[in-house]
């Protein structure tokens, strides 16, 4: 992911194993809310307070977005079909214009 968006490497100060695995259990976590939406705000909500101390933008969450479809592509070729891609793009684009909506909203009364 840090190979395909270098831009976003400076925004993170843990070491890669560890992003990488608070990465994977954040997706964990969305995903398998996916089918509650009540749940699913919550658990993006959550996300969205531990990445108040980033500058989450559109440009980065396009940035974000594309590194992680276009490893997706990478990796599973053919078996990723346009509609997949689609669909990974506009939960990306929610997960992203979430943690916006929190900075925007709640990062000033929190100061």
């Amino acid at each position: 992911l840090f190979d395909a968006a270098p831009s976003l490497q400076s925004l993170f100060k843990t070491p890669r194993a560890v992003m990488a695995m608070r990465f994977m259990n954040g997706l964990n976590q969305i995903i398998n809310t996916l089918k509650d939406p009540k749940a699913l705000k919550v658990v993006v909500e959550t996300l969205g307070f531990q990445h108040l101390d980033l500058e989450v933008t559109v440009p980065r969450v396009v940035i974000f977005r594309d590194a992680i479809v276009e490893l997706l592509q990478m990796e599973m070729g053919d078996a990723i079909t346009p509609m997949a891609m689609a669909g990974w793009c506009t939960f990306l684009n929610y997960v992203g214009g979430a943690f916006i909506y929190v900075r925007i909203k709640y990062a000033e009364r929190l100061k």
